[in-house]
Formats: C-alpha cells, structure tokens, sequence
C-alpha cells in the first residue's frame, strides 16, 4: 500500500514512462552530512552540496534546528539554504522565503516544499540518515540512507552508501551532478533497477558501466562506418534524388544513435574504472 505521503503528493510520471531525472535533493543534516555535533560543515562537504546546486538541481536541508542554526552549520552559506525542511518541517524555505507551514513531521513538510516547487516524488532524491526521515525514505523512490543512518532510516531507504567521512556522500553529490549534465538518472537508481526485484542497492554497484565496456568502440565506429556509408550512396547517384536523400536521412539517424550507444558505454566504463580504483 503506498504511504500517507505518496497518497498526497501525485506522481508526476511512472518509471514505465522515462527515466527519472532528479530536480530536488533533500538531505539530512545531522546524520547524513554529520553535524549532530553542532560542528559546521567543513569547506569540502559544502563544496560537494554545491557541485548538485551547479548542476541546476535545487538542494534542501533537512533538520530539527531552526534557520538560523541550520545557517551557521552550513558556514554562512546561503546558497545552500535557498530551499530547506527545518524543525521537523514546521518551517519551510523555497526558493529564498521562508513560509509558513502546518506540518508536523519531515514528510509533511517536505511534500509541501515539493508542491510549492513543482518537484513529483519521482523528481526528489532523498538522502536521510535521522529517524524523522524514515517516512520520506520508504515514500519515495529514490531514497538513501548513510551508514551513519539510524536503523529506522537505514531499513526504510531503498539504497545504502557509505559515510560522509568515507566518500559516499561526495560521491552521490559527484553522481547526481554527473546524471544531470548528461541527462540520465544516476548511476545508483540504475543499479537499483537492474537488481532483482527486492534486493537493495549498495551505492557504487553499477553493472550497466562494466557490461559496456567491451563494446563501446565497436557501436562508436559503427555509427562512423554506417554515415559515411549513407554520404557515399547519396553522393555516388545510386538512386534516385528521393530515394538517395531518404538513404543519408537513415544513415545519418541510425549511425548518430549507434555513435552516441558507444559513446555512452566508453562513458560509463571510464566511471567504473575510476570507481575500482578508488576501491569502491
């Protein structure tokens, strides 16, 4: 049965119809990005928040703490508080303002956050490690939780990564920027949907990536030999004006799309290699 917060919140399209891209992360301050200590972010995690603010994906912080607090954690920054769930959801900020809010937990505030912005539940990535995530973990699709997580969280994600100090949380900012410039889903949400139907994903497993690394060159120079082909036969008067013109059109559609499969796959056989070496 779907959650309380699903019910609400409509989808804005099914995995059936696309694949998803993501437009808003939501992440857990205290556990994910490690300030229950009431220490401030440290220059490099706040420079991987903002590698997902230049891709174009709006980035919300989730806490207990009010705006103020949730500020000086985040070092003054405030282009990472332009959008934010703070205490618990009773307080809202989108896109600069901060509104008021009925909400009394986290998933209400942040459905109310995604209303206001026009985010769908398969729009959000949420990275949650608190226990007041739990609810948003389970109720969208793209839902992760640290090994800093509590238990109620880590159990309600349908992905895992490591801990910020272990390079998880750099590596998901580093993923989802990646996804957006190319405009895909992210390599973890890949990996998830090829597993079989119920086993959860380990962040960095990505079968796609190693699956096309033997193959990448041969779509590239396929793609190659197939629209010089489709110029040659044009250019030679093999047939007829229509005839040769519809020929190149074909050659050119299907040589592009076969170069670009390759292209794809050298792509992500370059990620995996880099993935193994860092020994992830």
């Amino acid at each position: 049965m779907m959650s309380s917060f699903g019910e609400r919140y409509p989808r804005h399209w099914t995995q059936e119809e696309g694949f998803r891209l993501i437009r808003l992360v939501l992440v857990d301050m205290d556990h994910a990005l490690g300030t229950r200590d009431g220490r401030p972010l440290d220059r490099q995690t706040i420079a991987q928040l903002h590698q997902v603010l230049h891709a174009g994906i709006r980035l919300a912080p989730m806490s207990a703490r009010g705006r103020a607090d949730a500020l000086a954690l985040l070092g003054g920054d405030e282009s990472c508080l332009q959008n934010a769930v703070l205490r618990n959801g009773a307080e809202l900020v989108a896109d600069g303002m901060v509104l008021p809010t009925r909400a009394t937990t986290r998933a209400d505030g942040a459905r109310e956050l995604m209303r206001r912005l026009d985010v769908g539940r398969d729009e959000v990535l949420v990275l949650g490690g608190a226990t007041a995530d739990a609810e948003l973990l389970s109720a969208v699709p793209a839902s992760v939780a640290t090994t800093d997580a509590s238990k109620a969280a880590w159990e309600a994600a349908k992905s895992h990564l490591k801990g910020l100090h272990e390079g998880g949380v750099a590596q998901l900012c580093q993923d989802v920027a990646d996804a957006a410039e190319w405009g895909e889903e992210p390599a973890f949400l890949r990996a998830a949907e090829a597993a079989d139907s119920g086993v959860r994903a380990e962040f960095g497993a990505t079968p796609q990536q190693a699956a096309g690394k033997g193959h990448a060159g041969l779509f590239m120079f396929l793609g190659i030999v197939v629209v010089v082909a489709g110029f040659v036969l044009y250019l030679s008067n093999t047939f007829p004006s229509i005839a040769g013109m519809m020929v190149l059109t074909v050659g050119l559609l299907v040589g592009v799309a076969l170069f670009y499969m390759g292209l794809t796959q050298r792509r992500d056989a370059r990620k995996a290699r880099k993935a193994a070496r860092r020994g992830e």
